[in-house]
């Protein structure tokens, strides 16, 4: 067996088993694209830079799109992608006023044992709880519970 196919094959199977080790569903079809190549050097099919690359090219992409989505569907992924947006995480939380919110002057609330800077259309006085309406920069809005 001449170098060139064997290079190819192990490089193909060094893929196949990074995929093991590196999930991903890439490398495992880039490593079948390369053994296919190989045999298909081997068997003298395919010969010269040029063949040799775009048959390597084009089994990779063809495995990859068509067999990629695929198994994805057989092995779905289990990551959970969390929630980012702060905005929508503040509003609905109950908080204690702790310095008296007034339509005319800002005040202040007590939120994740933190003080905040407060605003609200209605009076909400020291010792009572509100809700959160929303978010102004980092003046939250309350509103009367």
């Amino acid at each position: 067996m001449e170098w060139l196919p064997l290079s190819w094959i192990i490089g193909g199977a060094i893929l196949l088993l990074l995929e093991v080790v590196i999930p991903g569903a890439v490398l495992g079809f880039i490593g079948a694209a390369a053994l296919i190549t190989g045999c298909l050097i081997h068997f003298n099919f395919i010969g010269g830079l040029l063949p040799i690359m775009m048959t390597f090219f084009v089994t990779s992409m063809v495995l990859i799109v068509t067999l990629r989505s695929t198994l994805l569907k057989f092995f779905p992924d289990n990551s959970v992608v969390q929630n980012t947006d702060e905005q929508q995480d503040v509003v609905g939380g109950i908080v204690d006023i702790i310095e008296d919110v007034t339509p005319y002057k800002r005040g202040r609330i007590k939120y994740l044992n933190t003080s905040w800077e407060a605003q609200s259309d209605v009076q909400l006085l020291t010792g009572e709880q509100a809700i959160i309406a929303g978010r102004d920069g980092n003046c939250l809005i309350v509103k009367s519970l």
